[in-house]
C-alpha cells in the first residue's frame, strides 16, 4: 500500500463523458449512482447524456462500520454517512493513503474514485477507491486533474502556487534541483497531472482561486489530445478533434456522420450544414435542429477550423439520435 510521507520537494504527465455528476467539485458523502437490480456494469457518467466539465474524482465520505480484510491485499469496507447513505470501499495495494490514515471501525474516511471508471450498479455500491483520507478539521481537500493552468478539470478552482506551498510525490521521490525553479516554472511542471491539493480559503470569483498549504502529485504529465475516433467500431480518418476552452469535445461533423452513412452538404450563402433531413445547424449559432425541426441547444455553437466543421460531441446522441457515444482514454467511439 502506498502511503505518503511528509517531505518538501519542489517538483515538479475525459473523459468528456456523458455525466449526471454536479460540475461543482468532488461529491462529498452523497450517493450519486442510480442503481437497478441487473448488477449491469456500466460507465458512472453514463447515466445522464448531456457533455458537461466533470471532475476526474468523485468522493464519498462516511464513517466505517464493518472491514472485511480479503487476499491479496484487498480490503472491503463498509461505510454510511450523516444522511444514512451506504457505501463499499475497495482497497487495493494502488490506493494511496493520505497522512498514513489508521482504518478502523468508527474512522470518519473519503474515498476518491474515478467518475468514468465502469462500476457495477448495485447498491450499496461499490467504490474501487484510488485515494483514501482521513477527514481532516478545517482544511479543504480538492482531488483532481489539473489543466496548464492548474484548473481543476471540472473548471472550479484555480490554484495559485505560492513560495510556501509544499509540494509532495506520490511515490515519495526527492528532487535535487540544479538550480530552483520559479514559480512560473513550477506551475508549468505541475500541470496537466492529477493533483491532491489540500488549501483554507478561496475567493469568491467563477472558478473560485486558491493558494494550498500543499499539494500531492499524482501522476506524470498527461496528454489530453483525442487520440482517435471509431465509428461503428472502425477508426476513421478525420480531422484532429480537440477539447475547447470550455472543456467541451469538439468533433468534426463530416467525417463522423459520412462515416456514418449520412450525406452532408454546406451552404456557404448561410454558412450551414445539413445532414440529409435529420439535422442542420449554423455557424456560431448555438441552435441545431433535429429531423422534426425542434430547436435543441448544447453545450456551444459549431465552429470552423481549418475549413472544417466541429460540433460538440454530444450533438450525436442528442440531435442525430445516436444510439452510443462515448469518450473514453482519449478514445471517441460513436456506433
Amino acid at each position: 500500500m502506498k502511503k505518503t510521507t511528509k517531505m518538501s520537494a519542489l517538483i515538479l504527465s475525459m473523459t468528456i463523458s456523458f455525466s449526471s455528476i454536479s460540475a461543482f467539485g468532488n461529491t462529498t458523502g452523497n450517493v450519486t449512482t442510480q442503481f437497478n437490480d441487473t448488477n449491469e456494469v456500466m460507465p458512472i457518467s453514463a447515466i445522464n447524456e448531456t457533455i458537461k466539465p466533470h471532475s476526474f474524482y468523485l468522493s464519498f465520505t462516511g464513517t466505517v462500520k464493518e472491514i472485511d480484510e480479503t487476499k491479496d491485499g484487498i480490503s472491503k469496507i463498509f461505510l454510511e454517512n450523516k444522511d444514512g447513505n451506504q457505501a463499499y470501499f475497495i482497497l487495493s495495494e494502488n490506493t494511496y493513503y493520505i497522512d498514513d490514515v489508521n482504518i478502523e471501525v468508527g474512522t470518519e474516511l473519503t474515498g476518491y474514485y474515478e467518475s468514468d471508471r465502469p462500476m457495477i450498479l448495485i447498491y450499496p455500491p461499490q467504490y474501487s477507491i484510488d485515494i483514501v483520507s482521513p477527514v481532516i478539521k478545517d482544511e479543504n481537500i480538492k482531488a483532481d486533474k489539473f489543466d496548464t493552468d492548474l484548473l481543476s478539470r471540472d473548471k472550479c478552482l484555480k490554484l495559485n502556487i505560492s513560495e510556501n506551498t509544499e509540494i509532495l510525490w506520490e511515490n515519495n521521490t526527492q528532487i535535487n534541483w540544479i538550480k530552483t525553479p520559479t514559480l512560473s516554472e513550477l506551475e508549468t511542471i505541475l500541470g496537466n497531472r492529477k493533483l491532491i491539493a489540500f488549501y483554507d480559503v478561496t475567493t469568491k470569483s467563477i472558478p473560485a482561486q486558491t493558494t494550498p498549504n500543499k499539494i500531492i502529485v499524482l501522476s506524470q504529465q498527461e496528454d489530453d489530445s483525442i487520440i482517435n475516433i471509431s465509428v461503428n467500431n472502425e477508426k476513421i480518418d478525420s480531422p484532429q478533434a480537440f477539447i475547447n476552452q470550455d472543456g467541451v469535445a469538439m468533433v468534426p461533423i463530416r467525417a463522423i456522420a459520412e462515416s456514418l452513412g449520412y450525406k452532408v452538404t454546406w451552404n456557404n450563402d448561410e454558412r450551414s450544414v445539413k445532414i440529409d433531413d435529420e439535422a442542420s445547424l449554423k455557424i456560431e449559432q448555438n441552435i441545431y435542429l433535429n429531423f422534426d425541426k425542434t430547436q435543441i441547444e448544447l453545450e456551444t455553437a459549431p465552429v470552423i477550423v481549418n475549413d472544417n466543421t466541429f460540433v460538440p460531441l454530444s450533438f450525436f446522441k442528442e440531435v442525430l439520435n445516436v444510439e452510443s457515444v462515448n469518450f473514453l482514454n482519449n478514445e471517441i467511439t460513436i456506433n
